[in-house]
């Protein structure tokens, strides 16, 4: 019985057959791991494979490299790089090949080659990892899956990795934003946030100032999402930032800048009208507030105003030149 046919008895419901299935994986990474993991990556970039051996292939190697026991991650972490540099290379080729080849989601490939990196990486191998992902990301020859399971590997990477090698990706990951890729992007720069909230901030802040359109206006929707998850704590970058990002950005004469500002004070507002909804509720039934509001819309009211009225002048004005000119 080969490999493949192995693996997909991993989910059989019959019972004897799956732990006949973990008997044969769990003697084989016994016997010689690094020989058994170069057979799994194979089964894991076959493209032919069924999704299930894919999978469970995938599996197999990310337990091989990880742990949610410190200790034992350390092990593992240290054990691959004992692993000749041959079969380590060939593993690595095999992983990334895969990506963006599978249909089941979240992508085994992308979680195996974080994995790998989250060991490499501090250890100043595989030096190529981040531009090879870059260029996956950003090639418009890329498929949408091949840069959604590249950034869904970047986002492990970040979430694993320490945080001088994860600042590092996280700042030249966004630097090199294509706007197909900008809704994954958001989604795990809200992962990094929550691991290093005043790094990520520095870096999407700085990216708001970019010459580079696409990515000033992704760095923009970047804040608006920050800002509706992690309200309670943006007291410490309002003032001396987000205030005057966001009305530089509504000042613009680009659209897509000037959209992204004024959507960030208008998910400021709907959040606070529902933290003075909840202020009510709790002082009616004789409690405090879980939540409090900071009134930021309040306080940036006489700025906002003024602004905003100057877009709507803009706007009428354009129709009726437009009008005008028909």
């Amino acid at each position: 019985m080969d490999l493949t046919t192995i693996l997909e008895k991993t989910v059989s419901p019959d019972k004897n057959e799956l732990e006949a299935a973990q008997r044969y994986l769990e003697q084989a990474a016994q016997t010689n791991l690094a020989e058994f993991l170069r057979s799994l990556s194979e089964v894991l970039q076959g493209a032919n494979n069924s999704p299930v051996a894919r999978m469970a292939a995938g599996l197999q190697i990310k337990n091989s490299l990880t742990s949610k026991d410190n200790e034992l991650r350390t092990q593992y972490q240290q054990r691959w790089l004992s692993f000749p540099q041959e079969a380590r290379m060939y593993i690595k080729n095999n992983i990334l090949s895969a990506l963006g080849t599978e249909t089941i989601r979240p992508s085994s490939a992308a979680q195996c080659v974080a994995y790998v990196a989250v060991a490499e990486l501090p250890q100043m191998q595989w030096p190529d990892l981040i531009q090879v992902l870059t260029n996956n990301a950003t090639n418009p020859a890329s498929t949408e899956m091949l840069r959604e399971a590249t950034l869904e590997a970047i986002g492990y990477i970040c979430q694993d990795i320490e945080p001088e090698v994860s600042i590092q990706l996280f700042n030249f990951s966004i630097s090199q934003l294509m706007p197909g890729s900008r809704k994954a992007l958001i989604c795990w720069t809200m992962k990094f946030t929550c691991l290093s909230p005043r790094c990520s901030m520095q870096v999407v802040c700085e990216a708001t100032q970019s010459s580079n359109t696409q990515v000033r206006v992704a760095a923009l929707q970047c804040l608006v999402k920050i800002m509706s998850l992690y309200y309670q704590y943006m007291e410490h970058y309002m003032g001396p930032a987000l205030f005057a990002i966001t009305m530089e950005a509504m000042k613009s004469d680009i659209d897509e800048v000037a959209l992204q500002g004024i959507e960030f004070w208008s998910n400021v507002c709907e959040e606070e009208v529902d933290l003075s909804i909840e202020a009510s509720e709790a002082s009616e039934q004789g409690r405090p507030p879980a939540r409090t509001s900071r009134f930021y819309a309040k306080g940036a009211l006489q700025y906002l105003v003024p602004i905003l009225v100057q877009t709507l002048t803009k706007q009428v004005s354009s129709k009726y030149v437009t009008c005008a000119a028909v």
